[in-house]
This record gives structure tokens, C-alpha cells and sequence, in this order.
């Protein structure tokens, strides 16, 4: 299910805009600039955009509006960008419905108990604020986080690692403040170990190890139908969970997929046999996460250092490619002295 497609069928159709003005707010914009105060009062401030009375503060002209802060408009109709005001903190404000138990499961992998689990990647619940005249709603605060395939990975050990945490779970922690000013800079994953976070449980459910688990009838994700999904039958969910995981890693590296603009990357074949498996159509042929772990453990352990700080090279790279091979050398180089290890290796949060 896409993001607009499951905010119109929970939060309601909202996005869209009857006015002719190029530069007026959506009505999705309009919503949360409507709660700009009530915000505020809670010590969180959106921009200048969404401020009660603001005009642009750019001339009229598709570039001008690109190249100005207050011309850039929300990417997801439910989800606002705002600084917290006591620290300059960048947070991710969520409406979401609470009939979809999404505020309940975030906030119990937040609380103090599951907070100091090594093993718990999901991202942290800030504060949850209740939507005002209006009780089947919250809003919950999370810190702001950067996509996963931005910047582009650059070494096949940098992929490696973030397979690793989404399949093994490693430690977590925020990101830095973020400054509006000037062009963000970033470096290598390699030089600056990230984290990686679980976020968004509007379809999750939570089960009881104690019993048995009820079988579940599969949804759309990423884009994605499982096979269950399109025969409308149920089966356990975690095996959707696998097929789901296996997808997005055959099409973002091993095939990419035209249709979301993903290329796919070179170098990762050696997962080939281990994705076949994820995504067999049969739910109850998949492995377990606890053997997709194990056997990724030991599809890495055979790759030697140079594989591993090998280009990862896009599959719609052509012109390129020597260039960036020769720059590559001596950037690999930098990163042996710096003694940087090819699978980058995070500082744990606790």
C-alpha cells in the first residue's frame, strides 16, 4: 500500500488542492498549519511556511520556489518536519489514527524496559500529543531521520551492514541536529558508521510468545503484494515478513525494478540463493528469520576484504565507471590508513 493510498484510507483524503494558486498550501498543509501554535506551545516549531499569515518569500517562478525553504512542501500528507525549540532538535511529527494501535506499538518499544535493549531498532516515540477536538487521533514526535539509499551506498561492506541490522538488529541511535542553512554534508558510511531504524507500524500487530500465532491475511508493502496477498489466503506472518525483506533486497540491489526507478546494483549475487528462498511463493518453504540470519552470517564470513571494499556500482552506470574506479582506489586506500573496517562497525546507543 502506497503512503497516499493508506493515508486516505486511514487519516482520510487530504492532500489535495482545489486552489489555483501554484504556491498555495495543500489541504494537508493546511491542516497542521492550523496546529502551528498548539505546536509551538509544546515546544516544537515548524516553518516559516506553515506559520499562521505567511506569504512566500520568493518571486514568482518554479526555481525560485525549488531554491527557497518556504517552497518546499511536505513530502507525506501526515508527516511534518519541525525543529524542538529547547534544543534545535530535528523531529518527525505523525498524525496517525489510533483505531490502527500504531501510537501502542511505538510507544512500547520505547518505554524504559524495551529503550535499553541492545536489540531493539525501532525508532524512539519523542512525546505523543493529543490532536485537539478530536480523540481519534494523536500525534506522535520521533527524531527525523534520512532514507536509507541516500547517499547511495558506496561499498558492497556498507550494504553488508545495513543487511545486517535489518536482519540481525543492532543497536540504535538518533540523528543529529539538522541545520536548514547552507548545502548538508555527509560523509561515507564507511568513514561515519549510521544506524538504521524501523519505523511506521500503522499494519503492525504485536502477539503473545505464549500462544500459538493466528495466521494473518497479507498486505501491500513497499510497493509490493506477497503471493498470499494476491491468492487471498492466510498464513503465518512472519513468513510474509521474510518475503517482504527479500523483496526489497532483490529489487533495491540484486534485479532493481524499473517501475520505482531502482536500477539494482552489481556485487551481490552471492545472495542470490538466500533471496530465491525469501521470496519462494510458498509462505511455509520460506526460512525463518533465525536461518535467514544465520545463513547471511555465513554468505559474509566467505567474502574476502577486497569484495567487501569493493565499488558498489550501480547498474545504470556506464560513462562513469572508470573514473569513479580509479577515485575509488585512492578513497579505499585513505580509508585502510584511517584503519576504517570494510563492514562498518557502529558505536552502540547504550
Amino acid at each position: 500500500m502506497g503512503d497516499f493510498e493508506y493515508h486516505d484510507r486511514i487519516i482520510g483524503p487530504l492532500f489535495s488542492s482545489n486552489s489555483s494558486d501554484l504556491y498555495a498550501l495543500s489541504k494537508s498543509e493546511l491542516w497542521w498549519s492550523s496546529h502551528f501554535e498548539y505546536l509551538k506551545e509544546h515546544g516544537y516549531m515548524m516553518r516559516p511556511r506553515y506559520r499562521p499569515g505567511w506569504k512566500p518569500s520568493f518571486k514568482p517562478g518554479i526555481l525560485a520556489a525549488l531554491y527557497s525553504e518556504d517552497g518546499q512542501t511536505i513530502l507525506h500528507p501526515y508527516v511534518m518536519d519541525a525543529l524542538r525549540i529547547s534544543d534545535s532538535y530535528m523531529v518527525a511529527i505523525k498524525r496517525v489514527k489510533v483505531s490502527t494501535g500504531e501510537e501502542n506499538i511505538a510507544n512500547f518499544f520505547s518505554n524504559q524496559e524495551h529503550n535499553t535493549n541492545p536489540r531493539n531498532r525501532c525508532i524512539r516515540v519523542l512525546e505523543v500529543l493529543p490532536v485537539p477536538g478530536n480523540d481519534d487521533e494523536k500525534i506522535i514526535v520521533m527524531p527525523w531521520l534520512r532514507k536509507v539509499m541516500d547517499p547511495r551506498f558506496r561499498t558492497i561492506g556498507e550494504a553488508v551492514q545495513f543487511f545486517q541490522e535489518i536482519i540481525q538488529y543492532h543497536p540504535i541511535k538518533p540523528k543529529k541536529r539538522h541545520n536548514w542553512s547552507g548545502r548538508a554534508l555527509h560523509h561515507s558510511r564507511t568513514r561515519c558508521p549510521p544506524t538504521y531504524f524501523l519505523i511506521d507500524f500503522g499494519q503492525s500487530r504485536m502477539y503473545n510468545p505464549s500462544q500459538p500465532r493466528p495466521s494473518e491475511y497479507a498486505l501491500k508493502s513497499g510497493g509490493y503484494t506477497p503471493p498470499e496477498g494476491d491468492a487471498d489466503i492466510s498464513c503465518d506472518p512472519f513468513a510474509t515478513d521474510v518475503y517482504i525483506l527479500g523483496t526489497m533486497i532483490r529489487t533495491s540491489f540484486l534485479d532493481g525494478d524499473s517501475n520505482s526507478y531502482k536500477p539494482g546494483v552489481h556485487g551481490f549475487e552471492f545472495l542470490r540463493p538466500l533471496v530465491n528462498d525469501m521470496i519462494a511463493d510458498d509462505p511455509s518453504s520460506r526460512p525463518a528469520m533465525t536461518e535467514v540470519s544465520s545463513r547471511f552470517s555465513d554468505l559474509v564470513r566467505k567474502l574476502p576484504w577486497w569484495k567487501l571494499r569493493s565499488r558498489a556500482v550501480q547498474k545504470d552506470e556506464f560513462f562513469a565507471t572508470p573514473f569513479r574506479a580509479v577515485y575509488h582506489l585512492f578513497w579505499t586506500a585513505s580509508m585502510m590508513l584511517l584503519l576504517k573496517p570494510a563492514i562498518p562497525s557502529p558505536k552502540p546507543l547504550h
